[in-house]
This record gives structure tokens, C-alpha cells and sequence, in this order.
């Protein structure tokens, strides 16, 4: 599960343009655990310790990226009431957003993680409450197929199917 999230955040990238401050041991700590990450980013210590740095919720995720004033600022505003208020709803429409944007590095990095962790990436990005208001997820499908993943983009429908049929859905 690890290495799915950190492939996640690998995605979303991190801007190197922090703007010349003193930085909180807590933003030192997360620029180094990425940039150890970014190095080596088979090595699952290098996950683990980049996802236990990473902020667990979306307050604190906000404390350290969003606004002009906070510490890693890097210009976009992470403000969305769509969004639940925890740091995984937002990485996951990050993350989608980014795939349908970028569907052939998408595919190139999917394919290096094991089938389980495949399933389980596919699975993050189908987990959510109501896909009608879900672009994003489509857009994924869309750009697979535009590709020739074909394939692929039948594993995301599936998922989507999957998920639309759950109880609490």
C-alpha cells in the first residue's frame, strides 16, 4: 500500500521554488523525505518515511502548502469544500486529475507496480461516493483509451462498476 501512495505523491510532484524563509523542522523534514524519495523510489524505507512525513490530515496539509504565508507554499490553492477535509480525498482527486492529464506516464509507472498493487491503486482512485460528479475518474478512462490502453481503461470501468454497486455507495 505504500508504494501506491508514494507513487501517488510522486505524481503530484513538489515544487522547488519555497520562497527564502526559515522553514519548521516539520517542512525541512518533509523537503528531505522527498528528496530522498525522489532518489530512490523503489526503496520502501524511503516510502514509508515520506508517507509518515507526510501531513495526515488536511489541516495540517493546508498549515504547510496552502496561502502565501504558510511554509511550502508553491502557488496553487488547495481550497475545495468539495472535497473532504483530509489529505488521501484530496491526493485522490490530485491524482486523478493528473492521470487524465497525463495517461501515458501514467501507464509507464502503473506498469512497474505488481498486479495487487495495481488493483489497489485502480481501486483508491474508484473509491468515492458519487461518480456522476466525478469527472476526473472518466477523464482517466477517456485519455486510457485515447492511448490504446484499452485494456486498462476496462479495469477503471470495472472498478467504477464495482464501486457504484457497494452498500454505502
Amino acid at each position: 500500500m505504500h508504494q501506491i501512495f508514494a507513487l501517488i505523491v510522486l505524481f503530484l510532484g513538489f515544487s522547488g521554488s519555497v520562497q527564502d524563509r526559515q522553514l519548521s523542522s516539520r517542512a525541512r523534514d518533509l523537503i528531505q523525505a522527498l528528496a530522498t524519495l525522489q532518489t530512490r523510489p523503489a526503496d520502501f524505507q524511503a516510502q514509508e518515511h515520506y508517507l509518515n512525513t507526510f501531513p495526515h490530515d488536511y489541516k495540517e496539509f493546508l498549515r504547510l502548502f496552502n496561502d502565501v504565508d504558510h511554509e511550502l507554499y508553491d502557488g496553487h490553492e488547495y481550497k475545495d469544500a468539495h472535497y473532504e477535509a483530509d489529505a488521501p480525498s484530496y491526493l485522490q482527486h490530485l491524482t486523478s486529475v493528473y492521470t487524465g492529464l497525463h495517461a501515458t506516464t501514467f501507464v509507464g509507472l502503473f506498469g512497474q507496480l505488481p498486479p495487487q498493487r495495481q488493483t489497489q491503486l485502480i481501486t483508491f482512485l474508484a473509491d468515492v461516493e458519487n461518480h456522476g460528479s466525478y469527472a476526473e475518474y472518466q477523464a482517466i478512462i477517456d485519455a486510457l483509451k485515447q492511448i490504446g490502453e484499452d485494456n486498462l481503461a476496462i479495469r477503471f470501468e470495472k472498478a467504477r462498476t464495482k464501486r457504484e454497486k457497494q452498500r454505502d455507495h
